[in-house]
């Protein structure tokens, strides 16, 4: 995938570079074209044609750039078109079972591998998720954790075994349902060049000024978005450029929080923060996250979690790192 993306890579720079190489032509073209006319017609009519050739070579010179955008627009619109018409990655049951009340997880003798030509990612792997508990998988890339909440949020179903909610197999419960009772905060999640209001508001579409800044509240975040002059009206740059590493990581966490879910997924949330800031994320995450079952899945710990239970992956098995 890495080779294809940078060949297109490759195809689009000789690709702007011929649009960009006939531009210039045509530029020049026209200033010879104004210098033929002050020796053949004058200089009234070279000094028309200056004029018009400054107009176009402002609409001419950015058509190359124009068109690279527009390809590539149409390209992501199509990528968008395709996901939305895909077929879900989990069917539903044909008869859904009822939700139920408890949400202890539960994964029974949970075998998965992503195509039958490759190697499990992990074989009979157990794991028992208490409600309201905090627990932390450790492991490296590639070790399974991402796969264990892909399984979790239906976007995946296991070779063999069951996953539980509430006692209940997942299998047997709609996706939709599924996801309403957790919350999810990935590595990538992405802040978007709009408003601090309309980028919460993802979390909970219908959540009024005091829900907003209640979440706020628990992400540690309120006192800083109040010190904005525009307040929840602030704009955020594309990926939350406006706010620095931790402020943008809890802005995510306080969309997350909106969701009221039960339960919360956590894969990675401080990817790309330092140290320090790292530490403070978990500071404000144990206090935020009171009352909820929470699943964190870490490449390491930093001391600043409070946990319940703690499991590492080591050749595909969960080993039991405190408890």
């Amino acid at each position: 995938r890495e080779a294809a993306l940078l060949a297109a890579q490759r195809d689009l720079l000789v690709h702007t570079s011929g649009l960009n190489a006939q531009a210039y032509i045509a530029a020049q073209a026209g200033i010879l074209a104004a210098i033929l006319l002050g020796f053949l017609g004058g200089p009234v009519p070279a000094l028309v044609a200056v004029f018009v050739l400054i107009a176009a070579f402002e609409t001419v010179l950015g058509l190359p750039r124009a068109g690279v955008l527009y390809g590539q627009a149409e390209a992501a619109a199509a990528r968008v078109v395709q996901a939305a018409s895909a077929a879900p990655p989990v069917p539903d049951p044909a008869v859904p079972a009822s939700m139920p009340s408890r949400n202890a997880i539960a994964f029974e003798h949970v075998s998965f591998s992503y195509g039958p030509d490759r190697a499990p990612v992990f074989e009979n792997l157990s794991l028992q998720l208490p409600q309201n508990a905090r627990t932390a998988i450790l492991g490296p890339s590639g070790a399974g954790k991402s796969t264990i909440a892909a399984l979790l949020l239906k976007l995946a179903a296991p070779t063999s075994g069951q996953i539980r909610l509430g006692g209940t197999d997942i299998a047997l419960l709609p996706a939709e349902a599924v996801r309403q009772r957790i919350a999810y905060l990935g590595q990538t999640t992405h802040l978007f060049a709009d408003t601090i209001r309309q980028n919460l508001l993802l979390g909970d579409p219908m959540a009024d000024d005091a829900k907003l800044w209640s979440a706020l509240e628990a992400a540690q975040l309120a006192d800083t978005i109040q010190a904005l002059p525009e307040g929840l009206d602030a704009w955020l740059g594309e990926g939350g450029a406006t706010l620095s590493g931790g402020q943008g990581r809890r802005l995510a966490l306080a969309r997350t929080l909106l969701m009221d879910a039960p339960i919360l997924l956590l894969d990675e949330p401080c990817a790309g923060l330092d140290a320090a800031t790292e530490q403070e994320f978990f500071r404000v995450l144990s206090t935020a996250t009171q009352g909820r079952t929470m699943l964190l899945l870490l490449h390491r710990l930093t001391g600043g979690e409070n946990l319940d239970r703690i499991w590492r992956f080591s050749a595909g098995t969960l080993i039991s790192a405190a408890g």
